[in-house]
């Protein structure tokens, strides 16, 4: 099941008078409202709900789950991949959880934590990993030095 929500999504309001109404004000000195907002630091997130498929490329500032699939590249602050989710390409972040499949170059500057049914296949870079009884990581996996910058995927 998939879904898409919305927020703070504005609805214009209706015109409800008859037509045949006498109207006694000029109501094209009326303008219509519009606020605009600034939106700093946000938690927002993004979902890719089960059953959905997704080529190309994400940015994200924050964080994407995905229960779905991806076909391409993800940056943001925080993958988390469910166990019906799969990635195959590019992924930049500050940590990562899998409990699906992640299939590509990773490079995960913080915490790399593979689940008991997650398994990472590709160039990988973590700064630290966590290894559940049953994950499974396979491919080139380098260590990153926090002093050192080391090779990084482009």
């Amino acid at each position: 099941m998939s879904f898409l929500h919305l927020k703070n999504k504005k609805t214009e309001p209706k015109y409800t008078e008859p037509h045949t109404a006498t109207i006694h004000k000029d109501v094209f000195d009326t303008k219509p409202k519009t606020e605009k907002k600034i939106v700093e630091n946000s938690k927002s997130s993004l979902m890719i709900g089960e059953g959905v498929t997704i080529t190309g490329t994400i940015k994200a500032s924050n964080k994407v789950t995905v229960q779905g699939t991806i076909d391409g590249d993800i940056e943001c602050n925080s993958v988390t991949i469910n166990t019906s989710g799969n990635v195959k390409g590019k992924i930049k972040t500050e940590t990562m959880t899998v409990e699906g499949k992640a299939e590509g170059e990773m490079n995960v500057n913080a915490v790399l934590n593979i689940k008991s049914k997650g398994h990472v296949n590709g160039k990988v870079f973590y700064g630290e990993i966590q290894i559940d009884e049953g994950g499974k990581i396979s491919g080139e996996i380098n260590h990153r030095n926090k002093d050192n910058k080391q090779e990084e995927f482009k």
